[in-house]
Protein backbone atom coordinates (compact mmCIF):
# COMPACT_ATOMS: atom_id res chain seq x y z
CA UNK A 1 0.00 0.00 0.00
CA UNK A 2 1.04 3.86 -0.79
CA UNK A 3 0.59 4.31 2.86
CA UNK A 4 3.35 1.62 3.80
CA UNK A 5 1.30 -0.14 6.69
CA UNK A 6 -2.44 -1.83 6.69
CA UNK A 7 -3.82 0.33 10.25
CA UNK A 8 -6.78 1.50 7.93
CA UNK A 9 -10.51 0.44 6.89
CA UNK A 10 -9.39 -0.87 4.04
CA UNK A 11 -6.03 -2.67 4.65
CA UNK A 12 -7.29 -4.51 7.76
CA UNK A 13 -10.73 -5.47 5.53
CA UNK A 14 -7.42 -7.05 3.29
CA UNK A 15 -6.01 -8.74 6.25
CA UNK A 16 -8.78 -10.32 7.72
CA UNK A 17 -10.28 -11.61 4.30
CA UNK A 18 -6.64 -13.48 3.76
CA UNK A 19 -6.77 -14.62 7.18
CA UNK A 20 -10.29 -15.89 7.22
CA UNK A 21 -9.79 -17.61 3.57
CA UNK A 22 -7.67 -20.21 4.55
CA UNK A 23 -9.74 -23.26 6.86
CA UNK A 24 -7.96 -23.53 9.88
CA UNK A 25 -10.24 -25.77 11.87
CA UNK A 26 -8.73 -26.80 15.23
CA UNK A 27 -7.31 -30.34 14.98
CA UNK A 28 -6.57 -30.40 11.20
CA UNK A 29 -3.57 -29.40 8.69
CA UNK A 30 -5.50 -25.81 8.09
CA UNK A 31 -4.08 -24.77 11.24
CA UNK A 32 -0.63 -25.51 9.67
CA UNK A 33 -1.58 -23.46 6.47
CA UNK A 34 -2.84 -20.46 9.01
CA UNK A 35 0.95 -20.64 10.42
CA UNK A 36 2.37 -20.48 6.99
CA UNK A 37 0.42 -17.14 5.76
CA UNK A 38 0.46 -15.32 8.97
CA UNK A 39 4.34 -15.79 8.43
CA UNK A 40 3.77 -14.76 4.90
CA UNK A 41 2.11 -11.48 5.78
CA UNK A 42 4.35 -10.52 8.08
CA UNK A 43 7.62 -11.29 5.71
CA UNK A 44 5.56 -8.43 3.33
CA UNK A 45 6.94 -5.77 5.81
CA UNK A 46 10.16 -4.26 5.18
CA UNK A 47 10.90 -4.49 8.93
CA UNK A 48 10.84 -8.31 8.80
CA UNK A 49 12.42 -8.28 5.40
CA UNK A 50 15.21 -6.56 7.88
CA UNK A 51 15.15 -8.53 10.98
CA UNK A 52 13.64 -11.85 10.37
CA UNK A 53 15.30 -13.11 13.82
CA UNK A 54 12.29 -11.21 14.87
CA UNK A 55 9.65 -14.05 13.84
CA UNK A 56 9.27 -17.16 15.95
CA UNK A 57 7.76 -20.52 15.53
CA UNK A 58 6.99 -23.03 18.50
CA UNK A 59 6.32 -26.12 18.15
CA UNK A 60 3.57 -28.09 20.17
CA UNK A 61 4.81 -30.89 22.02
CA UNK A 62 4.18 -35.08 21.07
CA UNK A 63 1.44 -33.33 18.87
CA UNK A 64 1.32 -35.69 15.48
CA UNK A 65 -0.03 -32.10 12.88
CA UNK A 66 3.55 -30.49 14.71
CA UNK A 67 1.52 -27.18 14.76
CA UNK A 68 3.31 -24.32 16.14
CA UNK A 69 2.82 -20.63 18.19
CA UNK A 70 3.49 -18.05 15.98
CA UNK A 71 4.85 -14.84 16.99
CA UNK A 72 6.88 -11.95 16.12
CA UNK A 73 8.86 -9.02 17.86
CA UNK A 74 8.87 -5.18 17.25
CA UNK A 75 12.08 -3.65 18.98
CA UNK A 76 11.20 -0.38 20.44
CA UNK A 77 13.37 2.98 21.86
CA UNK A 78 13.77 1.66 25.64
CA UNK A 79 16.38 0.38 27.59
CA UNK A 80 14.39 -1.34 29.88
CA UNK A 81 12.76 -3.34 27.72
CA UNK A 82 9.26 -3.26 28.67
CA UNK A 83 7.22 -5.26 26.16
CA UNK A 84 3.40 -5.61 25.61
CA UNK A 85 2.28 -8.47 24.54
CA UNK A 86 -0.62 -9.22 21.70
CA UNK A 87 -2.64 -12.06 21.89
CA UNK A 88 -5.05 -14.01 19.32
CA UNK A 89 -5.38 -17.03 18.30
CA UNK A 90 -5.89 -18.51 14.63
CA UNK A 91 -8.17 -21.68 14.75
CA UNK A 92 -11.58 -22.05 14.33
CA UNK A 93 -14.21 -24.00 14.92
CA UNK A 94 -15.97 -26.29 12.27
CA UNK A 95 -18.63 -25.74 9.49
CA UNK A 96 -21.17 -28.54 9.77
CA UNK A 97 -23.55 -25.97 10.62
CA UNK A 98 -23.19 -24.04 7.71
CA UNK A 99 -25.14 -27.09 5.75
CA UNK A 100 -25.46 -26.33 2.22
CA UNK A 101 -23.45 -23.18 2.00
CA UNK A 102 -20.36 -24.56 3.79
CA UNK A 103 -18.36 -24.48 0.99
CA UNK A 104 -18.31 -20.91 1.06
CA UNK A 105 -17.85 -20.49 5.06
CA UNK A 106 -14.44 -19.30 4.51
CA UNK A 107 -15.40 -16.76 1.71
CA UNK A 108 -16.76 -14.11 3.52
CA UNK A 109 -18.14 -12.24 1.12
CA UNK A 110 -19.89 -14.94 -1.29
CA UNK A 111 -21.14 -16.27 1.77
CA UNK A 112 -22.73 -13.24 3.07
CA UNK A 113 -24.24 -12.46 -0.73
CA UNK A 114 -25.55 -16.42 -0.32
CA UNK A 115 -27.23 -15.48 3.10
CA UNK A 116 -29.26 -13.08 1.22
CA UNK A 117 -31.87 -15.99 -0.04
CA UNK A 118 -31.51 -17.89 3.22
CA UNK A 119 -34.34 -17.70 5.62
CA UNK A 120 -31.84 -15.83 9.15
CA UNK A 121 -33.29 -15.11 12.53
CA UNK A 122 -34.67 -11.99 13.12
CA UNK A 123 -31.52 -10.13 14.37
CA UNK A 124 -29.48 -11.23 11.74
CA UNK A 125 -31.54 -10.45 8.64
CA UNK A 126 -31.67 -7.13 9.95
CA UNK A 127 -27.81 -6.66 9.79
CA UNK A 128 -27.30 -8.45 6.69
CA UNK A 129 -29.71 -5.79 5.26
CA UNK A 130 -27.87 -3.28 7.02
CA UNK A 131 -24.61 -3.40 4.75
CA UNK A 132 -22.82 -3.02 8.22
CA UNK A 133 -21.65 -6.74 8.49
CA UNK A 134 -19.89 -9.64 7.04
CA UNK A 135 -20.57 -12.90 7.47
CA UNK A 136 -18.14 -15.90 7.57
CA UNK A 137 -16.60 -18.72 9.77
CA UNK A 138 -13.74 -17.01 11.73
CA UNK A 139 -14.87 -13.67 10.60
CA UNK A 140 -15.62 -12.72 14.15
CA UNK A 141 -13.84 -15.46 16.19
CA UNK A 142 -11.26 -14.68 16.03
CA UNK A 143 -9.21 -13.15 13.02
CA UNK A 144 -10.72 -9.95 12.98
CA UNK A 145 -8.54 -9.25 16.74
CA UNK A 146 -5.67 -10.94 15.15
CA UNK A 147 -5.75 -8.42 11.83
CA UNK A 148 -6.22 -5.65 13.60
CA UNK A 149 -3.10 -6.57 15.58
CA UNK A 150 -0.92 -7.62 12.73
CA UNK A 151 -2.25 -3.68 11.10
CA UNK A 152 -1.07 -2.39 14.17
CA UNK A 153 2.34 -3.84 14.21
CA UNK A 154 2.31 -2.60 10.59
CA UNK A 155 2.35 1.01 11.44
CA UNK A 156 4.65 1.02 14.46
CA UNK A 157 7.20 -1.06 12.37
CA UNK A 158 7.25 1.78 9.86
CA UNK A 159 7.08 4.76 12.38
CA UNK A 160 9.30 3.09 14.87
CA UNK A 161 8.78 5.37 17.61
CA UNK A 162 6.98 3.81 20.13
CA UNK A 163 8.79 3.48 23.81
CA UNK A 164 7.93 -0.12 24.30
CA UNK A 165 8.42 -3.06 22.24
CA UNK A 166 5.60 -5.42 21.10
CA UNK A 167 5.74 -8.77 20.91
CA UNK A 168 2.35 -10.83 18.90
CA UNK A 169 1.36 -13.81 19.50
CA UNK A 170 -0.73 -16.16 17.45
CA UNK A 171 -1.53 -19.34 19.02
CA UNK A 172 -3.36 -22.85 17.18
CA UNK A 173 -5.68 -25.23 19.05
CA UNK A 174 -7.64 -22.52 21.06
CA UNK A 175 -11.00 -23.95 20.36
CA UNK A 176 -9.94 -27.29 21.97
CA UNK A 177 -7.27 -27.54 24.71
CA UNK A 178 -5.00 -24.61 23.82
CA UNK A 179 -2.02 -26.76 23.81
CA UNK A 180 -1.02 -23.93 21.41
CA UNK A 181 -0.98 -21.64 24.35
CA UNK A 182 1.25 -23.83 26.05
CA UNK A 183 3.34 -24.02 23.20
CA UNK A 184 3.33 -20.17 23.15
CA UNK A 185 4.11 -19.49 27.13
CA UNK A 186 7.11 -21.56 26.54
CA UNK A 187 7.80 -19.61 23.55
CA UNK A 188 7.52 -16.07 25.20
CA UNK A 189 9.87 -17.62 28.33
CA UNK A 190 12.55 -18.68 25.37
CA UNK A 191 12.08 -15.11 23.69
CA UNK A 192 11.68 -12.96 27.13
CA UNK A 193 15.43 -14.62 27.99
CA UNK A 194 17.03 -14.39 24.76
CA UNK A 195 16.10 -10.37 24.50
CA UNK A 196 15.84 -9.68 28.16
CA UNK A 197 12.56 -8.45 27.96
CA UNK A 198 10.14 -7.23 30.96
CA UNK A 199 6.50 -8.42 29.78
CA UNK A 200 3.94 -5.86 31.32
CA UNK A 201 0.72 -5.88 29.72
CA UNK A 202 -1.50 -8.98 27.74
CA UNK A 203 -3.63 -7.34 25.30
CA UNK A 204 -6.09 -9.66 23.81
CA UNK A 205 -8.56 -9.03 20.99
CA UNK A 206 -11.24 -12.06 21.43
CA UNK A 207 -14.19 -10.25 20.45
CA UNK A 208 -17.03 -8.90 22.92
CA UNK A 209 -19.95 -11.28 24.19
CA UNK A 210 -23.39 -10.49 25.55
CA UNK A 211 -22.98 -10.35 29.37
CA UNK A 212 -27.28 -11.56 29.38
CA UNK A 213 -29.34 -13.58 26.60
CA UNK A 214 -30.30 -10.60 23.46
CA UNK A 215 -27.68 -8.39 25.44
CA UNK A 216 -26.10 -6.23 22.26
CA UNK A 217 -23.72 -4.43 24.18
CA UNK A 218 -20.13 -4.13 23.90
CA UNK A 219 -17.42 -4.80 25.90
CA UNK A 220 -13.57 -4.39 26.89
CA UNK A 221 -12.49 -7.20 29.70
CA UNK A 222 -9.89 -7.55 32.20
CA UNK A 223 -9.58 -10.53 33.17
CA UNK A 224 -11.27 -14.56 32.35
CA UNK A 225 -12.92 -17.05 33.97
CA UNK A 226 -11.08 -20.29 34.53
CA UNK A 227 -12.37 -24.03 33.54
CA UNK A 228 -12.47 -27.26 35.42
CA UNK A 229 -14.09 -30.28 33.38
CA UNK A 230 -14.73 -32.93 35.88
CA UNK A 231 -15.05 -36.47 34.59
CA UNK A 232 -17.53 -38.59 36.80
CA UNK A 233 -17.60 -42.54 36.50
CA UNK A 234 -19.96 -44.49 37.52
CA UNK A 235 -19.66 -48.40 38.21
CA UNK A 236 -23.09 -49.91 38.45
CA UNK A 237 -23.86 -53.66 39.13
CA UNK A 238 -25.72 -55.56 36.43
CA UNK A 239 -29.02 -57.46 36.28
CA UNK A 240 -31.39 -58.96 34.10
CA UNK A 241 -34.01 -55.88 32.65
CA UNK A 242 -36.52 -58.37 34.37
CA UNK A 243 -35.42 -58.30 37.47
CA UNK A 244 -33.85 -54.63 37.64
CA UNK A 245 -33.95 -54.67 41.81
CA UNK A 246 -31.36 -57.09 41.52
CA UNK A 247 -28.32 -54.87 40.49
CA UNK A 248 -27.82 -50.83 40.26
CA UNK A 249 -28.37 -49.61 36.10
CA UNK A 250 -24.73 -47.53 35.88
CA UNK A 251 -27.17 -44.90 33.59
CA UNK A 252 -29.31 -44.00 36.57
CA UNK A 253 -26.58 -43.21 38.86
CA UNK A 254 -25.36 -41.25 36.00
CA UNK A 255 -28.55 -39.51 35.42
CA UNK A 256 -29.20 -38.92 39.43
CA UNK A 257 -25.51 -37.19 39.72
CA UNK A 258 -25.97 -35.54 36.63
CA UNK A 259 -29.55 -33.53 38.19
CA UNK A 260 -27.94 -32.46 40.94
CA UNK A 261 -24.62 -31.04 39.50
CA UNK A 262 -26.30 -29.25 36.78
CA UNK A 263 -27.02 -25.27 37.52
CA UNK A 264 -25.99 -25.95 41.08
CA UNK A 265 -25.84 -23.38 43.15
CA UNK A 266 -23.06 -24.27 45.42
CA UNK A 267 -20.08 -23.33 42.96
CA UNK A 268 -22.31 -20.01 42.41
CA UNK A 269 -19.47 -17.34 43.20
CA UNK A 270 -19.37 -13.64 43.01
CA UNK A 271 -16.30 -11.48 42.68
CA UNK A 272 -15.73 -8.10 41.87
CA UNK A 273 -19.84 -7.50 41.14
CA UNK A 274 -19.88 -10.47 38.82
CA UNK A 275 -21.15 -13.99 38.87
CA UNK A 276 -19.95 -16.93 37.27
CA UNK A 277 -22.39 -19.45 34.78
CA UNK A 278 -23.79 -22.08 36.62
CA UNK A 279 -22.53 -25.99 35.94
CA UNK A 280 -23.78 -27.75 32.81
CA UNK A 281 -23.46 -30.96 31.50
CA UNK A 282 -21.36 -31.62 28.60
CA UNK A 283 -21.68 -35.48 28.26
CA UNK A 284 -24.05 -37.88 29.85
CA UNK A 285 -23.52 -41.45 28.26
CA UNK A 286 -23.52 -45.10 29.24
CA UNK A 287 -20.47 -47.16 27.79
CA UNK A 288 -22.94 -50.07 26.69
CA UNK A 289 -22.18 -50.66 23.13
CA UNK A 290 -24.90 -52.92 21.88
CA UNK A 291 -28.04 -53.96 22.42
CA UNK A 292 -29.04 -56.57 24.79
CA UNK A 293 -31.37 -56.78 28.09
CA UNK A 294 -28.72 -56.61 30.69
CA UNK A 295 -28.43 -52.76 32.16
CA UNK A 296 -25.59 -50.53 31.80
CA UNK A 297 -22.95 -51.36 34.20
CA UNK A 298 -20.69 -48.23 33.32
CA UNK A 299 -21.25 -44.64 32.39
CA UNK A 300 -19.96 -41.12 32.37
CA UNK A 301 -20.44 -37.62 32.70
CA UNK A 302 -18.52 -34.68 31.39
CA UNK A 303 -19.51 -31.39 33.48
CA UNK A 304 -18.38 -27.77 32.61
CA UNK A 305 -17.41 -26.07 35.46
CA UNK A 306 -16.46 -22.00 35.30
CA UNK A 307 -14.68 -20.41 38.52
CA UNK A 308 -13.93 -16.65 39.59
CA UNK A 309 -11.79 -17.75 42.38
CA UNK A 310 -12.46 -21.37 43.44
CA UNK A 311 -9.91 -23.76 43.81
CA UNK A 312 -9.56 -27.11 42.46
CA UNK A 313 -9.30 -28.48 46.08
CA UNK A 314 -12.48 -26.44 46.45
CA UNK A 315 -14.45 -27.47 43.22
CA UNK A 316 -13.43 -31.91 44.20
CA UNK A 317 -15.03 -31.39 47.65
CA UNK A 318 -18.58 -29.84 46.17
CA UNK A 319 -18.41 -32.99 43.61
CA UNK A 320 -17.76 -35.34 46.02
CA UNK A 321 -20.41 -33.94 48.42
CA UNK A 322 -22.68 -33.45 44.82
CA UNK A 323 -21.77 -37.79 44.57
CA UNK A 324 -22.35 -38.43 48.59
CA UNK A 325 -26.12 -36.65 48.00
CA UNK A 326 -26.73 -38.68 44.95
CA UNK A 327 -26.12 -41.94 46.52
CA UNK A 328 -28.71 -40.83 49.95
CA UNK A 329 -31.14 -40.32 47.09
CA UNK A 330 -30.68 -43.44 45.44
CA UNK A 331 -30.83 -45.45 48.47
CA UNK A 332 -33.87 -43.38 49.59
CA UNK A 333 -35.32 -43.98 46.21
CA UNK A 334 -34.84 -48.45 46.65
CA UNK A 335 -36.07 -48.60 50.11
CA UNK A 336 -39.22 -46.86 48.78
CA UNK A 337 -39.33 -48.61 46.02
CA UNK A 338 -38.87 -51.96 47.99
CA UNK A 339 -41.80 -50.43 50.23
CA UNK A 340 -44.10 -49.58 48.03
CA UNK A 341 -44.42 -53.18 46.21
CA UNK A 342 -44.68 -54.60 49.43
CA UNK A 343 -40.69 -56.20 49.54
CA UNK A 344 -40.68 -54.75 53.60
CA UNK A 345 -39.10 -58.11 54.69
CA UNK A 346 -36.89 -58.23 51.48
CA UNK A 347 -35.85 -54.82 52.87
CA UNK A 348 -34.73 -56.38 55.91
CA UNK A 349 -33.62 -59.63 54.54
CA UNK A 350 -31.12 -58.10 52.01
CA UNK A 351 -29.68 -54.54 52.72
CA UNK A 352 -29.78 -52.05 50.45
CA UNK A 353 -26.49 -51.05 48.65
CA UNK A 354 -25.91 -47.69 48.36
CA UNK A 355 -23.11 -46.14 45.26
CA UNK A 356 -19.97 -45.56 47.24
CA UNK A 357 -17.95 -42.39 46.64
CA UNK A 358 -14.20 -41.88 45.36
CA UNK A 359 -11.79 -39.38 43.72
CA UNK A 360 -9.10 -41.13 41.14
CA UNK A 361 -6.11 -40.60 43.81
CA UNK A 362 -8.35 -41.87 46.39
CA UNK A 363 -9.02 -45.46 44.63
CA UNK A 364 -5.85 -45.00 42.95
CA UNK A 365 -4.10 -45.37 46.55
CA UNK A 366 -6.47 -48.20 47.30
CA UNK A 367 -4.77 -50.10 44.50
CA UNK A 368 -1.41 -49.73 45.52
CA UNK A 369 -2.25 -50.74 48.73
CA UNK A 370 -3.73 -53.93 47.77
CA UNK A 371 -1.73 -55.03 44.61
CA UNK A 372 1.90 -52.94 45.14
CA UNK A 373 3.67 -51.82 42.11
CA UNK A 374 2.18 -54.14 39.78
CA UNK A 375 -0.79 -52.30 39.88
CA UNK A 376 1.08 -48.95 39.22
CA UNK A 377 2.91 -50.38 35.78
CA UNK A 378 -0.20 -51.90 34.84
CA UNK A 379 -1.68 -48.97 34.75
CA UNK A 380 0.47 -47.00 33.35
CA UNK A 381 0.63 -49.55 30.30
CA UNK A 382 -2.77 -49.22 29.97
CA UNK A 383 -2.59 -45.42 29.85
CA UNK A 384 -0.15 -45.92 26.88
CA UNK A 385 -2.38 -48.06 24.48
CA UNK A 386 -5.15 -45.80 25.02
CA UNK A 387 -3.40 -42.81 24.23
CA UNK A 388 -2.77 -44.76 21.07
CA UNK A 389 -5.71 -45.87 20.29
CA UNK A 390 -8.09 -42.73 21.39
CA UNK A 391 -5.53 -39.91 20.32
CA UNK A 392 -6.25 -36.52 21.20
CA UNK A 393 -9.88 -36.57 22.56
CA UNK A 394 -9.02 -36.23 26.20
CA UNK A 395 -12.38 -36.64 27.43
CA UNK A 396 -12.33 -40.05 26.16
CA UNK A 397 -9.32 -40.97 26.94
CA UNK A 398 -9.61 -40.03 30.90
CA UNK A 399 -13.23 -41.84 30.55
CA UNK A 400 -11.48 -45.06 29.33
CA UNK A 401 -8.04 -44.79 32.22
CA UNK A 402 -11.31 -44.52 34.50
CA UNK A 403 -12.65 -47.83 32.95
CA UNK A 404 -8.90 -49.66 33.65
CA UNK A 405 -9.06 -48.64 37.25
CA UNK A 406 -12.15 -49.55 38.04
CA UNK A 407 -11.71 -53.01 36.35
CA UNK A 408 -9.62 -53.68 39.70
CA UNK A 409 -12.32 -52.75 41.94
CA UNK A 410 -15.17 -54.88 40.53
CA UNK A 411 -16.07 -55.88 44.66
CA UNK A 412 -16.90 -52.27 45.47
CA UNK A 413 -19.73 -51.80 43.03
CA UNK A 414 -21.67 -49.66 42.78
CA UNK A 415 -19.30 -46.97 43.14
CA UNK A 416 -18.71 -43.33 41.83
CA UNK A 417 -15.18 -42.26 40.72
CA UNK A 418 -14.86 -38.65 40.40
CA UNK A 419 -11.71 -37.37 38.39
CA UNK A 420 -10.67 -34.00 36.14
CA UNK A 421 -10.24 -34.24 32.34
CA UNK A 422 -8.22 -32.05 30.62
CA UNK A 423 -8.57 -28.94 29.82
CA UNK A 424 -7.84 -26.95 32.86
CA UNK A 425 -8.01 -23.33 32.32
CA UNK A 426 -7.15 -21.07 35.90
CA UNK A 427 -9.14 -17.64 36.42
CA UNK A 428 -7.17 -14.87 36.14
CA UNK A 429 -8.22 -11.10 37.44
CA UNK A 430 -6.51 -7.39 37.54
CA UNK A 431 -5.05 -7.10 41.24
CA UNK A 432 -3.69 -4.58 43.15
CA UNK A 433 0.17 -3.19 42.51
CA UNK A 434 1.20 -0.88 39.83
CA UNK A 435 1.01 -2.70 36.67
CA UNK A 436 -2.49 -4.14 37.20
CA UNK A 437 -3.51 -0.27 37.75
CA UNK A 438 -1.96 0.80 34.90
CA UNK A 439 -3.92 -2.37 32.76
CA UNK A 440 -7.04 -0.93 34.41
CA UNK A 441 -5.59 2.44 33.20
CA UNK A 442 -5.17 1.59 29.31
CA UNK A 443 -9.08 -0.19 29.85
CA UNK A 444 -10.51 3.06 31.17
CA UNK A 445 -8.76 4.83 28.41
CA UNK A 446 -9.38 3.51 25.40
CA UNK A 447 -13.49 3.73 26.97
CA UNK A 448 -13.10 7.14 27.32
CA UNK A 449 -11.78 7.49 23.51
CA UNK A 450 -14.49 5.54 22.66
CA UNK A 451 -16.92 7.68 23.67
CA UNK A 452 -15.24 11.13 23.07
CA UNK A 453 -14.67 10.11 19.03
CA UNK A 454 -16.68 7.46 18.17
CA UNK A 455 -19.83 7.96 20.74
CA UNK A 456 -19.37 4.47 21.24
CA UNK A 457 -20.55 2.92 24.75
CA UNK A 458 -18.51 0.19 26.02
CA UNK A 459 -18.30 -1.09 29.32
CA UNK A 460 -15.87 -2.82 31.29
CA UNK A 461 -16.80 -6.31 32.59
CA UNK A 462 -13.92 -8.36 34.79
CA UNK A 463 -14.23 -12.05 33.66
CA UNK A 464 -14.56 -12.95 29.95
CA UNK A 465 -17.10 -15.95 29.53
CA UNK A 466 -15.81 -17.36 26.75
CA UNK A 467 -12.43 -19.12 28.23
CA UNK A 468 -9.63 -17.90 26.26
CA UNK A 469 -5.76 -18.22 26.17
CA UNK A 470 -4.92 -15.30 28.99
CA UNK A 471 -5.98 -17.48 31.39
CA UNK A 472 -1.91 -19.18 30.98
CA UNK A 473 -0.79 -15.86 32.00
CA UNK A 474 -0.62 -15.87 35.46
CA UNK A 475 -1.11 -18.93 38.02
CA UNK A 476 -1.94 -18.09 41.72
CA UNK A 477 -1.16 -21.06 43.98
CA UNK A 478 1.03 -22.81 41.87
CA UNK A 479 1.80 -25.75 43.96
CA UNK A 480 -1.60 -26.11 45.35
CA UNK A 481 -3.05 -26.18 41.94
CA UNK A 482 -0.43 -28.88 40.53
CA UNK A 483 -0.92 -30.96 43.68
CA UNK A 484 -4.79 -31.39 42.85
CA UNK A 485 -4.04 -32.10 38.87
CA UNK A 486 -1.43 -34.48 39.84
CA UNK A 487 -3.80 -36.37 42.11
CA UNK A 488 -6.94 -36.46 40.22
CA UNK A 489 -6.23 -35.53 36.46
CA UNK A 490 -4.54 -38.93 35.13
CA UNK A 491 -3.49 -37.09 31.64
CA UNK A 492 -1.52 -34.44 33.90
CA UNK A 493 1.79 -34.79 32.16
CA UNK A 494 1.17 -37.87 30.54
CA UNK A 495 0.12 -35.97 27.01
CA UNK A 496 -1.80 -33.11 28.83
CA UNK A 497 1.00 -30.67 29.04
CA UNK A 498 0.27 -27.82 31.09
CA UNK A 499 3.87 -25.72 32.07
CA UNK A 500 2.42 -24.57 35.59
CA UNK A 501 5.65 -22.85 36.67
CA UNK A 502 6.16 -21.22 33.71
CA UNK A 503 2.50 -19.68 33.45
CA UNK A 504 3.31 -18.54 37.41
CA UNK A 505 6.57 -17.46 36.15
CA UNK A 506 4.51 -14.87 33.56
CA UNK A 507 2.43 -13.55 35.80
CA UNK A 508 1.41 -10.42 33.58
CA UNK A 509 -1.93 -8.63 33.51
CA UNK A 510 -4.22 -8.97 30.86
CA UNK A 511 -6.87 -7.01 29.36
CA UNK A 512 -9.14 -8.06 26.26
CA UNK A 513 -9.76 -4.78 23.67
CA UNK A 514 -11.49 -6.36 20.67
CA UNK A 515 -13.64 -6.24 17.80
CA UNK A 516 -17.44 -6.31 17.78
CA UNK A 517 -19.98 -9.27 16.24
CA UNK A 518 -22.12 -11.75 17.02
CA UNK A 519 -23.06 -15.80 17.00
CA UNK A 520 -19.64 -17.34 17.75
CA UNK A 521 -19.66 -20.78 16.19
CA UNK A 522 -22.90 -20.51 15.00
CA UNK A 523 -23.50 -20.58 10.88
CA UNK A 524 -24.39 -16.76 11.35
CA UNK A 525 -21.03 -15.77 13.39
CA UNK A 526 -20.72 -11.97 11.67
CA UNK A 527 -18.48 -9.11 12.30
CA UNK A 528 -19.48 -5.32 12.25
CA UNK A 529 -17.45 -3.68 10.39
CA UNK A 530 -17.40 -0.04 11.27
CA UNK A 531 -16.12 -1.10 14.63
CA UNK A 532 -14.37 -3.47 13.87
CA UNK A 533 -11.86 -1.91 10.91
CA UNK A 534 -12.46 1.53 12.42
CA UNK A 535 -13.45 1.99 15.83
CA UNK A 536 -10.89 -0.77 17.30
CA UNK A 537 -7.74 0.00 15.82
CA UNK A 538 -7.49 3.47 16.76
CA UNK A 539 -8.04 1.96 19.99
CA UNK A 540 -5.20 -0.31 20.07
CA UNK A 541 -2.86 1.72 18.72
CA UNK A 542 -4.18 4.56 21.64
CA UNK A 543 -3.37 1.42 24.19
CA UNK A 544 -0.17 0.71 23.29
CA UNK A 545 0.62 4.02 22.68
CA UNK A 546 -0.85 5.48 26.23
CA UNK A 547 0.90 3.28 28.22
Amino acid sequence: MSIGHWNTKEGILDILLRLVRVPSVTGTRGELRMEEEIVSILMELPYYQQHPEYIFKKAIKHDVLERKAVACLYKGNNEANRTIILLSHYDVVGVEDFGRLTSLAFSPIDYTRALEREELPEDAKEDLQSGEWIFGRGIMDMKAGLAAQMALISEVCQKEDLGYNLLLLATPDEERYSAGMFAGVELLDEIRSQYGLNYELTICSEPSFGAYPGDRSKYFYTGSVGKMLPLIYCIGTETHVGEPLEGLNAAWMASVYAERAELATVFLEQAQGERNPLPTTLKLTDLKESYDVQTPTSAYILLNILTLLQTPEEVMGKLKKIGQDSSEYIGERLEKTYQALGYEDGVSARKIVKPQVYTYWELYEKGLKEHGSAFRQAIEEHVKKLEQDLGANMGKLTAAIAGVISSYFKSLAPFYLIMLSPPYYPHVYLKDGERDERARAVVAGCIDKAKKDYNEEIGIISYFPGLSDVSYFRLRDRDKVAKVLEKEMPLYGEGYDIPLELIAGLDVPTVNIGPYGKDAHKRTERLHIPFSTEVLPALLKHAVYMY
